[in-house]
């Protein structure tokens, strides 16, 4: 007997959500059993080809197929530069935060500063340094690396590095960037504060969140019970 397709997988999941509804929860459980003791497999995809590109993204086109190839359909995707975001906390614990208009929401939204990694930085902390001056007109000396993760798996296949950079202070000169579509407001917010809008969904972008809640057990080991 032949291992079932990711294909057929799904069809046995779909058939357990329904038993599970009706009156056979023990039909329901052994499928979803059988279901969970399969090996998936990849599906079978064709060369990438561009079918559209911009300064921030290209659009790519292939042809995927089951692994038993019964049934194919086309996929886009994105192809984006590496990401980074950065917490940048102040000496007494605030964090600073941006605000600015977003075209994809088309609402003002408050974030932790963040950006592409340009062609030509070695590595994704000289971004960082980077995407904080330009924005914040901060820098810091003490910037420490936190995990980085797939921004959206779905469909695009860069990473988001994020960092949380302590003791920011106001750059000795100011930074030359210059960008016409990037016009920021600053805020200074309690860290525990910070915390609480995401919670509450206040902060809603989730890089941003993400990268609050991955720097709270560093701002809480530096500040313990003076975390503001």
């Amino acid at each position: 007997m032949f291992p079932p397709t990711t294909y057929h997988l799904s069809h046995i999941i779909c058939k357990t959500a329904h038993l599970l509804k009706s009156s056979h929860p023990m039909r329901a459980t052994l499928l979803l059993g059988e279901s969970m003791t399969q090996n998936l497999e990849k599906f079978l995809l064709s060369e990438r080809k561009e079918v559209f590109g911009c300064r921030i993204f290209k659009v790519f086109e292939q042809q995927a197929k089951t692994p038993d190839s019964m049934h194919e359909t086309n996929i886009y995707t994105l192809g984006c530069s590496h990401w980074v975001n950065i917490v940048p906390i102040t000496a007494t614990g605030q964090v600073v935060l941006v605000e600015q208009h977003r075209f994809g929401t088309d609402t003002f939204s408050l974030e932790t500063p963040g950006g592409a990694i340009d062609p030509g930085e070695k590595d994704a902390t000289m971004a960082a340094i980077r995407e904080l001056e330009e924005e914040t007109g901060l820098t810091s000396q003490r910037i420490l690396s936190l995990p980085g993760f797939a921004a959206n798996p779905a469909i695009q296949s860069n990473r988001v590095t994020f960092f949380v950079a302590f003791d920011v202070q106001p750059l000795t000169k100011p930074s030359t960037h210059t960008d016409p579509f990037e016009q920021i407001k600053i805020h200074l917010i309690d860290f525990k504060e910070a915390l609480e809008m995401v919670r509450v969904g206040r902060i809603n972008h989730s890089l941003a969140a993400l990268a609050l809640l991955l720097a709270e057990p560093f701002v809480q080991t530096k500040f313990g019970a003076r975390m503001p």
